[in-house]
């Protein structure tokens, strides 16, 4: 039975990332925690943060042969056995897809190999793009992923951030569970007296889950922004606990607002941090800008060790088309500006315990420079966030993964700023809450508020 749940507490909706405020904690919990979790009984569905590791590039030959993949072309990537990925039990793996010096107008389709080919894109792109999407796709035969170039040539990079269970067979390996918070933006740097961060700048962010939650929590799920860089370049965001890794998170072009989902490891905040900027036993991240840029940073779910029992597991699926206003599917005709449209999901794609669908979320040809948000249909104590999930400019086609929150009556509200733009979804899996998270291992908070603000440093 579904697990739904009420957030309580304040929030920080606006606030100034360097205004170090007390963290508030989390409602008591209903068994004590345990420093060290034991294995999940069964980890079908959990969430295994890896460090991000570069699966290809045909720029250099990495994975694929050493060439732009041409119209109607596809490769073949081997995922499982790389990358921190195990040879056998995976059943989706998180990537980042980057794609870079297409000769036109186009789009990639990631699907598992061995299938017929799904009507659904992963990354949509214009000639000369430069961008990435998050892209979660379930293993195909021999643990590979298909990768489907529809027009004229282009590079693609593919790196991975993490992977699901297929199976009971990762007992031996401590996984997650997903936790979906209310969208909110944390962290905005135009709002920041340092103003717009400069080229090669490291951005330090902290949140506060609560005592009872800090040592639980592994990995943030944000939507992370790049505002008006000054040139082309990329954002990178990792725990900081390692040296600042290759892969990137976010590829945007020079003066271009470039949105992506990112799970973000984190680590805890130790308190002997230079200038002592966060709060001890809080969860930091950190964010590199290759290229001066603006970076917001919206919050819209966590990762945990297992621990509480609000926690989801993944359930992947062949990517399915479940909105497309071109064709009446799941909205009627081009959304306007300021609308609302109520987007229910199709009954056959989930269960009575389903709480999340995950999605690709494409805008396609808006007539103005628009902002696309989603958030629940049927939550009343759950406006309209002051986030964003995709921020199109007039006439381009561009994607997002989309966390979708669709409780309690599997629907999900999407709103379109200005002008006029036609919206496609394609659904690629489904969190839902295991019949296990009642058990005694996964004793875990009786309520939820949203983490807090506990300071930042920029250098």
């Amino acid at each position: 039975m579904r697990k739904f749940r009420t957030l309580i507490g304040a929030t920080l909706a606006g606030a100034c990332a360097l205004a170090v405020v007390p963290g508030t904690a989390s409602a008591a919990p209903t068994a004590a925690p345990q420093q060290a979790m034991a294995a999940l009984a069964d980890t079908t569905g959990a969430y295994y943060e890896v460090s991000p590791a570069r699966l290809m590039d045909t720029r250099e030959g990495l994975g694929a042969p050493k060439a732009k993949i041409g119209p109607l072309g596809k490769v073949d990537l081997q995922v499982a056995g790389r990358g921190g990925v195990p040879a056998s039990g995976v059943g989706a793996v998180v990537l980042n897809v980057t794609i870079t010096g297409p000769t036109m107008d186009s789009f990639v389709t990631a699907y598992p190999a061995g299938e017929a080919r799904p009507d659904a894109s992963s990354v949509n792109f214009a000639k000369g793009w430069l961008g990435s999407n998050n892209v979660t796709v379930k293993l195909g035969a021999g643990g590979k992923v298909s990768v489907y170039n529809r027009n004229g040539y282009v590079d693609v990079v593919v790196d991975v951030v993490g992977y699901y269970a297929k199976d009971n067979s990762m007992t031996n390996r401590n996984g997650g569970q997903y936790e979906w918070y209310e969208p909110e933006r944390y962290f905005d740097t135009r709002n920041e007296p340092e103003g717009k961060p400069a080229a090669g700048d490291t951005l330090d962010y902290a949140l506060d889950f609560g005592p009872e939650l800090n040592p639980h929590m592994r990995t943030l799920v944000v939507n992370l922004t790049a505002v008006a860089p000054a040139k082309a370049g990329f954002l990178t965001a990792w725990s900081g606990a390692t040296a600042k890794p290759t892969a990137s998170t976010v590829n945007y072009g020079a003066g271009v607002n470039v949105p992506n989902t990112a799970f973000v490891q984190t680590t805890p905040c130790t308190g002997t941090e230079q200038g002592q900027w966060c709060t001890p036993g809080s969860r930091k991240f950190k964010i590199f800008t290759s290229a001066s840029a603006h970076v917001l940073v919206d919050v819209v779910g966590a990762v945990d060790d297992g621990f509480s029992e609000w926690g989801m597991r993944f359930k992947p699926m062949s990517p399915t088309r479940i909105v497309d206003s071109r064709t009446n599917l799941g909205i009627t005709g081009a959304m306007g500006a300021g609308s609302v449209r109520r987007v229910a999901v199709p009954g056959a794609l989930v269960t009575p315990d389903t709480g999340v669908a995950v999605m690709n979320v494409t805008a396609v040809k808006p007539t103005k420079n628009t902002v696309i948000t989603v958030w629940p249909a049927d939550i009343p104590e759950m406006p309209k966030p002051n986030t964003s999930n995709l921020n199109p400019y007039a006439n381009q086609i561009v994607s997002n993964a989309v966390l979708g929150i669709i409780e309690p009556n599997n629907a999900f509200n999407v709103h379109n700023l200005t002008g006029s733009t036609h919206l496609v979804a394609d659904m690629v899996g489904t969190f839902y809450y295991p019949a296990t998270a009642t058990a005694s291992t996964l004793a875990g908070d009786a309520g939820k508020s949203q983490p807090q603000i506990v300071g930042s440093s920029h250098r």
